[in-house]
């Protein structure tokens, strides 16, 4: 029988293509690959729907082969895919490009057989292998370190087909590995806050839901996340658990695993082979507690029954580029339409979280107190209006170092910009070392060598020995950042162990896990760092936080910007004081009367969200209104206005507000010129409609590209 099959291509377009199919003989084939002919060449696709015709004229191409005979893209997916490139307004092969593992798309056959572990089957006699250097180097290496799983096993380099071998000799024998989940209670009880959000949570658990944990940082969010999750995984079913970020995971993932004894991890440094084959297991329903970064909410369940949302504010759930997607959002529609529960859980939440639980949208559940005796710390500014500064510190801010170090205890200072000083400038005629390709200021660095350096483009250039403009010789570094705070602190306090966690140390995971793994230890450290420290990293010994340059991101032209330092500097106050000792947090600010640093010093975060909504209102942004953001670069600034221009006249005549267009906050990145423009509107309905209008404008050839990103995290 002959069908016609609608496939999703994973390349830019905007609709599905027909093929013809001879031979199939159900509708199973939904879901699945197939590989077809697409332009000069073959790509593999997915199957959106088989149909009894084709509305296409001409003659159609027929599907060259069937890669998967069962879908391997649940229908739910599916689904999610056509909203998210409705919502995002976005080709949908771009969202399944996006969607779908690398080697999905290359075709890679899905191979569901469980790992392994290998043992030597001990002989009677000495064994030879003659030749076979492999098989005589697996046999030592069991020998040695007794039984191994696969995943050990490969990270050796070893083939399968090398413990195959030997297993048909009699030599080895192998078990199935298969993931167990077996609880361990730990002996924690629950407070009665925690206890209520775990039984309203399971009292809805087979219907939809979004449940948002509101709790102060050390609250123990993720102690009731363990409990929801013990119940979802009792019954069978499949748990997701997001993390904004990479360097959240390894900790994340050993406090899953020690309470339930596995945990599958999917983020974007696994391998290729790795993502694959965590993916399709967890569709084959043999994984069942996945823990992931933003690209896991795609993933394929047989039974998913729970969403954890962990830090829902962070600005890492949005994707930047292709598809301009929230992961938050996304799990929760996919939430929706299986008809489960989502849990957000947050210190800090988004605007647009607080704004939905307003509206009776979501339900929240407020832990405001730490478990045990952990205290939450004290806000306290310090005004350092005419005092010099040294390294970026005022004196009173040194002493107050001073004396948590003397008490034992450990010191984390907050400065979020790398680097050894803000800028470079002429004493004499105020030049300023600027990139050449970005409309940037140049930052100094004094390690791994002294050279000035671009943190947008990463181009690097020798610190010149005069002014460029007047030849002056007194050129001066301006500002401080974390090198220079750590030389700073090593003059103040010799003999004190001082470490710095930023992008120019810490560059791998397994550096940050090995650093934050080393602070777990009592005793007198300082821990200099940029917005890294604030990720949810569990530090007992730290008993004294310090912010340095607080109030740039309360002045930025941004309107999240302010959201964005509040959260940053409540997230990264609440490493301090989370064991027995009581913590403290010093703000430095050179306007201690404005009104943001007053909210959280008197209230906290819940005191900076009720002054900010009140702003929100009046200027009539998120979440009082909805909008979107159209980005255009190109090689000459006036082209790029006048294509924004051309973009704006296509909505002319609706009542969706046009603002713009005007250069980026950076206008020049990489020699390539920006401008944005938004459009904003109170009704979501009426901005959809008129993105809809310009969705397809294509970009004008490669001198300009432009896109739409809908819901922004960042405006510049």
């Amino acid at each position: 029988m002959t069908h016609i099959l609608r496939v999703l291509i994973p390349r830019p377009v905007w609709r599905t293509y027909d093929y013809v199919l001879h031979d199939a003989t159900s509708n199973a084939l939904v879901g699945a690959r197939v590989r077809v002919p697409f332009g000069p060449s073959s790509v593999v696709g997915i199957v959106f729907e088989v149909a009894a015709r084709s509305e296409h004229l001409g003659e159609l191409k027929q599907v060259m082969n069937v890669v998967d005979q069962q879908p391997i893209v649940s229908e739910d997916l599916l689904k999610l895919a056509f909203w998210l490139a409705s919502y995002y307004h976005c080709p949908i092969g771009t969202v399944i490009e996006t969607m779908l593992p690398t080697d999905v798309l290359r075709g890679r056959a899905i191979n569901l057989e469980p790992d392994f572990e290998w043992a030597i089957v001990p002989q009677g006699e000495k064994v030879e292998f003659k030749r076979a250097t492999r098989q005589q180097e697996t046999w030592n290496l069991l020998v040695n370190r007794g039984a191994l799983t696969d995943p050990e096993i490969r990270r050796e380099g070893i083939a399968r087909s090398v413990l195959t071998a030997m297993e048909k000799k009699g030599l080895l024998r192998r078990k199935p590995l298969l993931p167990k989940y077996q609880f361990q209670d730990r002996g924690i009880k629950p407070t009665a806050e925690q206890e209520f959000a775990i039984q309203s949570v399971l009292g809805s658990l087979n219907q939809f839901g979004v449940h948002v944990l509101d709790g102060v940082t050390g609250s123990g969010k993720t102690e009731v996340y363990i409990r929801v999750i013990k119940e979802v995984l009792a019954k069978g079913r499949q748990v997701l658990v997001l993390v904004p970020e990479i360097a959240l995971t390894p900790q994340t993932a050993n406090h899953f695993r020690e309470r339930f004894g596995s945990v599958a991890v999917l983020h974007s440094m696994r391998t290729n082979l790795q993502r694959f084959e965590i993916w399709s297991r967890v569709g084959s329903g043999e994984h069942r507690l996945v823990l992931g970064t933003r690209s896991a909410v795609f993933t394929p369940f047989k039974d998913l029954g729970l969403i954890v949302v962990d830090e829902e504010h962070d600005s890492s759930y949005k994707q930047s580029d292709s598809l301009r997607y929230s992961a938050r959002d996304a799990a929760v529609v996919r939430a929706n339409d299986l008809g489960i529960p989502v849990i957000l859980g947050s210190a800090t939440l988004s605007l647009e979280t607080v704004e939905n639980i307003n509206r009776n949208k979501y339900k929240a559940y407020r832990l405001a107190a730490r478990p045990g005796t952990a205290k939450l710390p004290k806000f306290q500014l310090l005004d350092v209006r005419g005092q010099s500064l040294r390294g970026g510190m005022c004196h009173p801010l040194i002493e107050i170092i001073r004396r948590h170090l003397d008490g034992e205890g450990q010191v984390l200072v907050l400065i979020n910009r790398r680097g050894f000083a803000v800028s470079v400038v002429c004493h004499d005629c105020g030049w300023r070392a600027n990139c050449q390709d970005c409309d940037v200021i140049l930052t100094l660095h004094e390690q791994p060598c002294r050279e000035l350096r671009c943190h947008h483009c990463d181009r690097r250039y020798e610190l010149p020995d005069h002014c460029p403009d007047c030849s002056g010789n007194r050129l001066v570094s301006v500002g401080a950042a974390t090198q220079r705070v750590v030389e700073t602190l090593a003059e103040a306090f010799p003999g004190v162990p001082i470490r710095r966690i930023d992008r120019d140390v810490i560059n791998t995971n397994r550096k940050l896990e090995h650093t934050f793994t080393e602070l777990q230890l009592p005793g007198r450290c300082i821990l200099v760092g940029t917005q890294m420290l604030a990720k949810g990293h569990h530090l007992p010994n730290v008993t004294l936080v310090a912010v340095l340059r607080a109030d740039a991101g309360f002045f930025s032209s941004d309107f999240r910007a302010a959201e964005r330092t509040a959260q940053l500097i409540v997230q990264v106050a609440g490493r301090a004081g989370r064991a027995e000792r009581e913590g403290e947090v010093w703000i430095q600010t050179y306007d201690p009367d404005h009104p943001h640093l007053e909210s959280l010093a008197k209230s906290g975060y819940r005191g900076f969200v009720e002054t900010e909504l009140i702003l929100r209102r009046d200027a009539n942004f998120p979440p009082y209104s909805h909008l979107a953001l159209l980005r255009a670069e190109g090689s000459n600034s006036e082209e790029v206005k006048t294509f924004l221009h051309q973009v704006l006249r296509e909505v002319t005549g609706t009542s969706t507000e046009k603002l713009g267009p005007v250069p980026a906050y950076i206008p020049r990145l990489n020699n390539r010129w920006r401008c944005q423009a938004a459009l904003v509107d109170r009704s979501r309905k009426r901005l959809h409609e008129a993105l809809g209008k310009i969705a397809k404008i294509p970009s004008p050839g490669s001198r300009i590209r432009w896109s739409i990103d809908v819901d922004p995290i960042d405006m510049s």
